[in-house]
Order: C-alpha cells, then sequence, then structure tokens
C-alpha cells in the first residue's frame, strides 16, 4: 500500500498570534534569538557554518556571523506569525501540500519562553485557529 504525501509525517511549526504580523515578529524575535544560540551551538539548526557556530558563544562576534534573523525564520516557513487569518492560512497551505498530513507540532515554545507567555499563546491558538481545523476533522 502506498503513503499517501505528508502520510507518517509530523511537521513541527513555531507559531506566535499577534495582531499584525510586524509585531508578532517583534515579540518572538528574542524567543527565536535564545532557541538560535541553544540549539544552533548543538548543531541543530540547519544551514549554520562552522563559523557561525563558533561566534553563537560570542555576543560580540555573532552580530555580525550572518546568522539567520527572525525574519528569514519567517520567509522558510519556519515560524508562522501575525494575526490568526494569516497563520490558519498558512497552516491550510501545509495541509494542502501534503494531504495525508494528520499531526503537526505547532506551537511557541521556543527557548527561554516564559510560561505566562507559552500559556497566553496556546490559548489564542486554540480559541483563534483550532476551530477552523476542528470543523474539518474527518
Amino acid at each position: 500500500m502506498e503513503t499517501e504525501l505528508g502520510g507518517d509525517l509530523i511537521i513541527g511549526i513555531a507559531t506566535y498570534v499577534d495582531e499584525t504580523e510586524e509585531k508578532a515578529t517583534n515579540m518572538a524575535r528574542r524567543y527565536f534569538e535564545e532557541n538560535m544560540k541553544m540549539f544552533g551551538s548543538l548543531g541543530f539548526v540547519r544551514g549554520l557554518s562552522d563559523q557561525q557556530i563558533t561566534a553563537l558563544s560570542s555576543g560580540s562576534a555573532a552580530r555580525s556571523a550572518g546568522l539567520p534573523t527572525m525574519e528569514d525564520a519567517v520567509k522558510s516557513g519556519a515560524w508562522i506569525v501575525g494575526p490568526t487569518e494569516r497563520i490558519t492560512e498558512r497552516l491550510m497551505q501545509l495541509q494542502d501540500r501534503y494531504p495525508g498530513l494528520e499531526e503537526m507540532n505547532v506551537g511557541a515554545s521556543a527557548m527561554s519562553t516564559e510560561q505566562s507567555v507559552i500559556l497566553e499563546q496556546l490559548d489564542r491558538f486554540g480559541k483563534e485557529v483550532m476551530p477552523t481545523f476542528k470543523n474539518q476533522a474527518k
């Protein structure tokens, strides 16, 4: 039996819900940067050169190392930020691209995110984004 595209796959997406993409990007930036510091130096951020990984341990060197930015993460789709409609639309695009996809790991739990922010983001996601997908349940 052939697996449908997206079957046996779980996609992980970091999200941040806010009124505008710009505001959400700015609010999520420090969590993205802390996550980069933690996991980049361990080799868990794809595409970093050895020089960039070394620079992560030095604040001054990191600033000029050409590391990926929050804007890069949004552009690549690693983070989905902005108003509910944008996040829903982007998740639907992934659903359409991978018709066999049944699970996604989404959330705002990057390294150093305060518990209050995680809870607020999960609450907003659950109330503002999830109902669209619950209505589609097979």
